[in-house]
């Protein structure tokens, strides 16, 4: 038997939520898994596939946070006593710390994954309770270098740490949507929250630029925020509204259609560490290089593991650079179509969720 204790699980939507759903599946082929998730309004049982819903059992937990934790860990008490346990995986060293002790105690091995953001903390009292959590699971899996050394810098006693990339979802085979009117040409794309950090505002400053060089040009900005007012804003004061549309937030099916039209993936994201915000990695790429669209990044956190510098898109170092860069890209078309070829190809390698899942259960097998 296999336990994932996870606060993300679909229905909710993104990168951690796939992940969890992906293992739950590939596990659950051949053994008995049980999902303790937290309810997000739903109330029904589901995963993507019922196919395995004989093994897979998942168990949703409501209520105020602090309640919620303590009875998943009441309830898992009960499993461990069962002596059945294989493994336990854990999303984040939050859902593993109430109960990290008790699973040491019957030497039930624990996997617990890293992903960045939630590694960052100014506040000593949870610094310590993040170094003594991951002091203690057996095996820690993080999404990038950049994030293994983020680790590193936490824990004293040194636990196995494996780096396996995520993967990301090739929506090419799922019926795609005509929910906009898309007639730019080229198009640019951001997919990703309406936050400071990920830096639309340079790219609507690109885009004062840009529209002259490139009368159609069409930037989509897809995602929702609490910095949208203030983007509609800059886009009125640039007199850029013929060429710039807010998608809203986008399902699978809609993303598909973007990504069909899309020329250049955009995402100059900012430096935000001090605000306990960085970029782990970044799935959007991924999805992009699928449909052979490139990107252009910023040289943060584990973002070069994600676009590799001219061989998948093109990295920069500072937001002077962004304007140069899409120039450059949109002019120079044989050096765009080969960064596709070279991402999509990569992404086919390397980042389909079987692979990815497949390397989780070496790592667990061990």
């Amino acid at each position: 038997m296999y336990i994932i204790l996870t606060q993300c699980f679909p229905t909710r939507i993104g990168g951690i939520e796939s992940l969890v759903s992906n293992l739950a599946l590939s596990i659950g082929k051949n053994n008995k898994v049980i999902v303790f998730a937290d309810r997000q309004n739903v109330f029904q049982d589901i995963i993507y596939d019922d196919r395995h819903k004989e093994k897979i059992i998942v168990r949703r937990y409501g209520g105020i946070k602090f309640f919620r934790r303590r009875k998943k860990v009441k309830e898992l008490k009960l499993f461990i006593k069962t002596g059945k346990i294989q493994c336990v995986i854990a999303d984040t060293w939050k859902s593993i710390e109430l109960c990290i002790d008790d699973l040491n105690a019957n030497n039930i091995p624990v996997m617990c994954l890293a992903h960045g953001n939630e590694l960052i903390s100014h506040n000593n009292n949870k610094k310590e309770r993040i170094t003594s959590t991951l002091n203690k699971v057996s095996t820690i899996v993080v999404n990038s270098n950049y994030t293994a050394g983020l680790v590193e810098k936490l824990i004293e006693k040194k636990p196995l740490i494996k780096v396996v990339h995520p993967g990301a979802t090739d929506l090419r085979s799922l019926d795609s949507t005509d929910f906009m009117n898309i007639n730019g040409n080229p198009v640019l794309l951001t997919l990703a929250r309406l936050e400071k950090r990920k830096g639309h505002f340079f790219i609507l400053q690109a885009m004062k630029e840009l529209k002259n060089k490139f009368p159609d040009i069409m930037y989509i900005i897809a995602g929702e925020g609490s910095e949208k007012a203030y983007l509609q804003r800059v886009v009125n004061s640039f007199d850029l509204n013929n060429h710039v549309f807010f998608a809203g937030n986008v399902n699978e099916k809609q993303k598909k259609q973007l990504f069909k039209n899309t020329t250049l993936m955009v995402m100059p994201t900012l430096d935000e560490s001090h605000n306990r915000s960085i970029e782990g990695f970044g799935i959007a790429y991924l999805e992009a290089a699928f449909f052979g669209i490139p990107s252009v990044a910023s040289n943060l956190g584990g973002t070069p593991e994600a676009v590799l510098h001219e061989k998948t898109g093109i990295i920069i170092d500072n937001h002077e650079q962004l304007f140069f860069s899409i120039n450059d890209l949109l002019l120079n078309k044989n050096k765009l179509e080969d960064l596709g070829k070279n991402a999509q190809q990569r992404a086919e390698k390397k980042f389909t969720w079987d692979r990815v899942v497949n390397n989780y259960l070496s790592i667990i097998k061990k």
